[in-house]
């Protein structure tokens, strides 16, 4: 888990908004994965079946990352870009403010996606059984 938190704050200091970069590191590892495994041959359509459950796991594990990456680095983007372009001795202080915010951002929407990932299992739990 601390390899995905990683993964998130260097995507939130880059500030990319339309790159994934946690499912792309996360399914080069799966492709990496899947060549060594075909290489040796011997384990037929079990490479392609363990391939198709890592990256069903990057997606999983990704979503919130990657989501949190792009909505707070566009926002750290665009207050550090006003904070720059103020006048005064007063920009220093600005762009330190985008940081702090950038980190409040972080936390709060990685613990909402978090949550709505909880609940969407929940839910889901709660009808099979229903079912």
């Amino acid at each position: 888990m601390n390899t995905f938190t990683s993964v998130a704050l260097v995507a939130l200091l880059v500030y990319t908004v339309s790159a994934t970069p946690c499912t792309d590191i996360c399914n080069a590892q799966c492709t990496i994965q899947k060549q060594t495994c075909a290489f040796t041959d011997i384990f037929g359509n079990l490479c392609d079946t363990v391939n198709g459950v890592c990256t069903q796991a990057c997606t999983a594990a990704c979503g919130c990352a990657d989501s949190c990456a792009a909505k707070c680095g566009g926002e750290y983007a665009s207050c550090k870009g006003e904070a720059s372009s103020a006048a005064g001795p007063f920009g220093g202080l600005n762009v330190l403010s985008c940081g702090v915010n950038l980190s409040v951002c972080s936390a709060t929407c990685q613990l909402q996606c978090n949550f709505n990932l909880l609940a969407g299992v929940v839910n889901s739990l709660g009808g099979a059984g229903s079912a």
